[in-house]
């Protein structure tokens, strides 16, 4: 999947949501990073096609989704973070309905392992907020479609079922393009990242690009080593400059409790 944004800029009245973001991709999974108000949602909606850019240019797969709606709609399906139902049909009508043109052994997992199935006989606006992700998610990802975008998959769901529905993401080979808050929720699910702050470029690139600077997240004891470069400390947790050798030795000898190489967290 290509990815293509130059000088990409949305404005809401006087408010800049985005402002000339810009890369290019070409990757099977796209992780969208942020903090609330980043434009995030934004950005997905851009490329779903339900947005117009106020400035500049997005491309998906070579052809801007906003103004080639029916190709867009025919080859992305979208999963929103908080989805709205206005219609009284219940669950398992749109399970039946999905099952006519989807991916029968997506739906199996979502009815029977996901447990969709146990609220099939309720309307979809009598359902909970996790409830209606996950008929969201259903409909999103069993469709026959492409590309898949998720808007925050996980935000409402137990840990079970994000285990599942991630597992099950990671296994197929269609494309996805997702946002999400959390760093490991990207870095489990994404291979390119692009890190959205105050709807600018923060940074993008791949994993190993910042694994390759020798930053990483160590848990300390009670004290800090004097010899770490610390870049931030919060409680028991910091974030440092040094190499893998002399964390190890600062492990063995009891100084600190562990450490891992740090991703996408550190630019949150």
């Amino acid at each position: 999947m290509k990815l293509y944004a130059r000088s990409l800029t949305k404005y809401f009245g006087r408010v800049a949501a985005l402002v000339d973001v810009g890369f290019d991709i070409n990757a099977e999974r796209i992780a969208i990073i942020g903090q609330n108000g980043s434009g995030k949602s934004t950005l997905l909606s851009i490329i779903y096609g339900l947005l117009h850019p106020s400035r500049g240019v997005l491309k998906v797969n070579g052809y801007e989704p906003y103004n080639e709606r029916e190709r867009a709609s025919m080859e992305m399906s979208i999963a929103f973070e908080r989805p709205r139902f206005d219609i009284n049909v219940r669950v398992r009508d749109v399970y039946k309905i999905i099952r006519e043109y989807g991916d029968c052994d997506c739906l199996e997992m979502f009815w029977e392992q996901i447990g969709v199935k146990s609220f099939g006989e309720i309307l979809l606006p009598d359902l909970s907020s996790g409830q209606k992700q996950l008929v969201q998610l259903m409909q999103a990802l069993c469709r026959d479609s492409r590309i898949k975008v998720l808007d925050e998959p996980f935000s409402h769901l137990d840990v079970r079922n994000m285990g599942l529905i991630g597992d099950y993401i990671l296994s197929r080979n269609f494309s996805v393009i997702l946002t999400t808050h959390v760093p490991e929720e990207a870095e489990w699910i994404g291979e390119y990242f692009v890190m959205l702050k105050e709807g600018k470029i923060a940074w993008h690139g791949r994993i190993e690009e910042l694994q390759e600077q020798g930053v990483y997240e160590v848990y300390l004891r009670q004290y800090l080593p004097e010899s770490l470069e610390v870049i931030l400390k919060l409680g028991y947790v910091a974030i440092v400059k040094s190499s893998y050798e002399e964390l190890l030795e600062l492990v063995e000898r009891d100084k600190i409790r562990g450490f891992k190489k740090l991703g996408v967290r550190r630019y949150f």
